[in-house]
């Protein structure tokens, strides 16, 4: 038997050369040379395995969880010699294949904690102590018929080169406590058979680059706390089938180059304020005011065509009964001059309220000057760039690029450098990951300048079959 005293010359001298002279090694394959066994926990006892024994139950690493998910599993019955056949290695591999009754269990375990694990219950724990990488080269199905819980402490990516297809049979519920985003290249459709709830307690924005259409086929209520904006550059038109009511607690105002009011039959009350001006007509059965003794508190500008019983800074009133300043009155039994004071809010919204006679002047100041005149609607070009994926691609392209967009893009050197840019080009395909590598790869046609030494293979001359032509360099 071989030893570490003695080396393997003084071996072949004490036993001659007939003897195995491997180093260390027996012919019969049982020896120890670092002296590593037996194990520590087997001094000074039986060096059948503890596990086969029973002594220890050797599980796989079981550490993490969260809250709320179901880890446990059966608990292990400890092995019956001699049903166990348990192998460990020195530096604590272990493999089990127990047939103890009621504790049957196949163990595959890494010295870290780390293996599989098949229980008696036919439970199977698959642990890991460091990454974990499985790869399927062909299909893979799952199928789970209990309950499932999946819990990641880090990011998940998931990318599916064909369709994802999802189907509930019961609620679907998502839980996001941060922000969500959705880019979808394509169309987007949303089917819902019952009822949809909404609630944003934050602001909310919607831009649509194209027609935005809605068809209610019920009741539409649209309900503001706060003010209501409604802002169009184009045309707007509004037509109900069956009442059209608009109320205000305050004011209400129109304003237009040009206001059209038709009706067969129509009514405008109001207990004081300014109707017409200088170039309007008024036709109609009876004007009136509100009465005071003999006379009427109305007034009015422009070209009355009826009847009257007193006319005030009227040139031609034919049938009024008293004219203070008619210089033509046919009819008039009287012509005293009447002062005529300013009465205040007959034009209320003029600037100057002393001038009360709506003039065309004043009333194309206060329709391009005040709040109550016309309002010029301009939406910013920009949002449809905006909406147009400028966001996307960091204002290089409002588009969907190509191949040739994008090098004719990166040739400038300020979006060559955007990272962000590259990073999402390269993502979608439409740029090499290899783009910023300057030096072309190697496709076997590149040497080192020195050259190779070959020898040719065919004879030149009379030379004898065994002598080669001369050498050569390969440049």
């Amino acid at each position: 038997m071989t030893n570490t005293t003695d080396s393997i010359k003084e071996r072949e001298e004490k036993f001659g050369p007939e003897i195995d002279t491997s180093p260390g090694v027996p012919i019969d394959g049982f020896s120890d040379p670092n002296g590593e066994y037996p194990n520590r926990e087997y001094f000074y006892g039986s060096g059948i395995s503890k596990a086969a024994r029973g002594e220890k139950i050797n599980v796989l690493y079981s550490g993490g969880g969260d809250l709320g998910v179901d880890v446990s599993v059966s608990e292990q019955k400890p092995s019956q010699y001699p049903y166990n056949q348990a192998q460990e290695t020195q530096s604590g591999h272990s493999f089990e294949m127990d047939d103890t009754p009621g504790g049957e269990r196949i163990l595959v375990k890494h010295r870290t904690g780390a293996g599989i694990e098949l229980r008696a219950d036919g439970s199977v724990i698959i642990s890991s102590k460091s990454k974990k990488v499985s790869v399927t080269g062909g299909n893979e199905v799952v199928i789970v018929e209990g309950k499932a819980d999946l819990v990641y402490k880090g990011d998940v990516t998931l990318r599916v080169e064909g369709d994802f297809n999802v189907d509930v049979e019961g609620n679907y519920n998502l839980n996001i406590a941060g922000d969500k985003v959705e880019n979808i290249k394509g169309r987007h459709k949303k089917v819902v058979d019952k009822d949809q709830n909404y609630t944003i307690r934050g602001s909310r924005g919607t831009q649509v680059g194209n027609v935005n259409t809605e068809t209610i086929l019920g009741t539409n209520n649209f309900l503001v706390k706060g003010n209501q904006n409604f802002y169009v550059e184009g045309n707007i038109e509004m037509a109900a089938g069956g009442d059209l009511t608009q109320s205000s607690t305050n004011e209400w105002t129109v304003s237009a180059n040009v206001a059209n009011l038709t009706a067969r039959t129509v009514s405008m009350l109001g207990h004081k304020g300014t109707f017409g001006g200088l170039l309007c007509d008024f036709q109609g059965k009876h004007f009136g005011g509100l009465p005071l003794g003999l006379t009427s508190t109305a007034t009015f500008y422009g070209t009355l065509l009826g009847k009257a019983s007193e006319a005030v800074h009227s040139d031609m009133a034919g049938f009024a009964y008293m004219a203070a300043f008619a210089s033509t009155a046919g009819v008039a039994a009287v012509g005293t001059p009447v002062p005529v004071p300013p009465v205040p809010g007959i034009t209320p919204f003029l600037p100057t309220p002393s001038l009360n006679i709506p003039s065309a002047p004043i009333i194309e100041a206060q329709l391009m000057t005040t709040k109550y005149g016309i309002r010029n609607v301009s939406i910013d070009s920009k949002l449809r760039e905006k909406i147009e994926l400028r966001d996307e691609y960091f204002n290089a392209f409002n588009f969907v690029p190509n191949v040739h967009q994008v090098r004719s893009k990166l040739r400038d050197p300020q979006w060559r450098k955007n990272s962000k840019l590259t990073a999402v080009l390269v993502s979608e395909g439409r740029l090499g990951a290899g783009f910023a590598k300057t030096i072309s790869p190697k496709i076997g046609r590149t040497v080192g300048k020195k050259g190779t030494v070959n020898f040719g293979v065919n004879l030149i001359g009379n030379n004898p079959a065994d002598n080669r032509s001369k050498r050569f360099k390969i440049l």
